[in-house]
């Protein structure tokens, strides 16, 4: 297995709908990788995760290494886990090798499967035995005792007969796309339309404001353009900024950063070299639209 086939990015079938925005499934049982390359470094999100770690351990970084230390890990993470929406970036470490998968959820559909809403879980990492509905945890873990090798199909199965009862999914795969229809259902949905009721109900379903939602789609588009600078030759940075809707270079540099952890250059850099960000490396494929 080379290091790019290790690796997977996942879409939901458009049916039966399963209320699962996009998944990514990692499995390293095929390679030797140094300590380095057993890092796993994700964007912040907007978005809810549920991971199940099929083989192999987790661990959660809690604090980044100097240049002389080492980084503070958490205990082995549980198997099955709900990550909440997560404001800052965030990584995680394997001592080994390692088979997971990870499903995103809009924090509104998450909340109409398990009826925990996305404020509750802002910036949390919690076992999904503690805070979801018996329901939704005995259809996580009827993933682990399936046998077949598609653990995504798996979780649409699972998850499909408790998404039927709710509204029917429109597959979003871009953080653009749910944000604009996210900000429709606000403004229509009960009584009161008004800018400040819909911006009122954006916040109650997602945990944020409308105007903190709309940072992770400039950052997408922008990563977008990333990616098809990558493939056509040196980035013209100012230009992207322009591009993608930012105000000039350096706020494109500031909000990349919030996003990422790291300057848009320093992260170009890590993406084409470093194993550790093979996240970053799906969705650079993902966002470049045809």
């Amino acid at each position: 297995m080379s290091r790019s086939s290790s690796s997977r990015l996942l879409l939901p079938r458009i049916a039966p709908a399963s209320g699962v925005f996009a998944a990514v499934e990692r499995d390293t049982r095929a390679l030797a990788l140094s300590d380095a390359e057993r890092f796993n470094y994700y964007p912040a999100t907007p978005l809810a995760v549920v991971s199940w770690i099929f083989e192999g351990a987790l661990h959660r970084v809690e604090e980044a290494g100097t240049a002389t230390g080492e980084p503070t890990l958490s205990a082995p993470l549980p198997r099955l886990t709900l990550a909440g929406p997560q404001r800052r970036p965030r990584a995680s470490w394997s001592p080994g090798q390692v088979h997971a998968l990870s499903a995103a959820f809009r924090p509104e559909d998450l909340a109409r499967l398990t009826g925990v809403s996305g404020t509750e879980l802002m910036d949390c990492i919690v076992p999904v035995a503690d805070v979801a509905s018996s329901a939704f945890l005995d259809a996580c873990l009827s993933v682990f005792e399936a046998s077949d090798a598609r653990p995504f199909a798996r979780v649409e199965n699972a998850l499909a007969p408790l998404w039927r009862d709710a509204r029917p999914a429109a597959p979003a795969p871009f953080l653009g796309d749910w944000l604009r229809g996210l900000a429709g259902r606000a403004v229509l949905s009960g009584a009161g339309q008004g800018l400040r009721q819909a911006q009122r109900r954006i916040k109650a379903w997602t945990g944020q404001s409308h105007r903190d939602l709309q940072l992770y789609s400039r950052v997408e588009d922008a990563m977008a353009r990333m990616s098809a600078h990558r493939r056509d030759g040196a980035i013209d940075w100012a230009g992207l900024a322009g591009g993608a809707g930012f105000a000039d270079q350096s706020h494109l540099g500031r909000e990349v950063r919030r996003v990422t952890g790291l300057s848009p250059a320093r992260l170009e850099a890590r993406i084409a070299q470093d194993e550790a960000f093979w996240f970053y490396r799906l969705l650079g494929e993902h966002v470049m639209r045809p």
